[in-house]
């Protein structure tokens, strides 16, 4: 079953025209996220990038409806989820820039946990240099084929690296180094995609007493601890990073993790407000 503005329909129930601009050029934005003690916890969130992406790259999004978190309740129920479950929301890119889009929400399981001893790190990527990188957009055929790289050399993500060969993000997360007690991580200057999970951790960081520096890490540097966020996998500490291994988790990362997570699972979690 799916979401749509009708309700809770089918999913051979939904048509997108040939015509739609996602199929003749590639144009579309998506949201992955999941739900946490059984709220989608950052929807709003999610929601707000989804429409800040679609006014930036022109696509009309002002007469699209956006499901909510009964909907999300809705639609959970009507496919028997038991428990916490991941919740995909699609915008094609319409007929034209002026009407036209389709936004869907479906849900499937979580995706079985891999990485109870940490992540492994290996292979690299050229990092994206066009506008497009600070959106998640439906051209992600460059991350994929990366992703599926990494998985091939037993890597669990692959990294992406300015000229200079500095880190900037993975292919599915963002990037976290622990410096002497101190987070750091690359800068969401237009060069990266501003992970939900990645904004979330640098509040909850804050609000601890964390400090957080937004900057590249050198090449050369040797940071503490590692870790990647994701919006459905949450915080993936890092064990090894080609020859060089670490604590997984370290004490800072676990002790930032279970503070967001405390936030994310519980019932008065403070709400986000939309500027959508």
């Amino acid at each position: 079953m799916i979401w749509t503005k009708d309700g809770i329909v089918p999913d051979d129930a939904l048509a997108v025209s040939v015509r739609d601009r996602t199929f003749e050029h590639g144009l579309g934005l998506f949201e992955t996220l999941r739900t946490w003690n059984g709220r989608p916890s950052l929807l709003p969130r999610h929601l707000d990038r989804l429409v800040r992406s679609a006014r930036a790259l022109g696509l009309a999004i002002e007469d699209v409806s956006l499901p909510s978190p009964a909907d999300v309740a809705a639609l959970l129920a009507a496919d028997a989820r038991q428990g916490d479950a991941m919740l995909r929301i699609t915008l094609t890119g319409g007929t034209s820039a002026a009407g036209g889009a389709t936004l869907w929400m479906r849900s499937a399981p979580l995706p079985t946990s891999s990485h109870k001893n940490g992540v492994r790190l290996g292979t690299t990527g050229p990092a994206r240099s066009d506008p497009l990188a600070a959106h998640k957009t439906l051209n992600y055929w460059p991350y994929r084929l990366l992703a599926e790289k990494a998985a091939a050399e037993a890597c669990d993500e692959a990294l992406l690296l300015d000229p200079k060969g500095r880190v900037l993000e993975g292919t599915r997360t963002n990037v976290f180094f622990v410096v002497r007690g101190a987070l750091v991580t690359p800068p969401a200057d237009g060069r990266i995609l501003p992970g939900v999970m990645r904004g979330l951790v640098i509040e909850r960081a804050r609000d601890l007493g964390i400090p957080v520096n937004e900057k590249t890490l050198a090449p050369a540097a040797r940071p503490d601890e590692v870790f990647l966020t994701n919006a459905v996998r949450g915080a993936l500490p890092v064990a090894r990073w080609g020859e060089a291994e670490f604590p997984a988790p370290g004490m800072v990362t676990e002790r930032l993790w279970t503070d967001a997570r405390r936030w994310l699972e519980a019932d008065d979690s403070a709400p986000f407000e939309s500027s959508a």
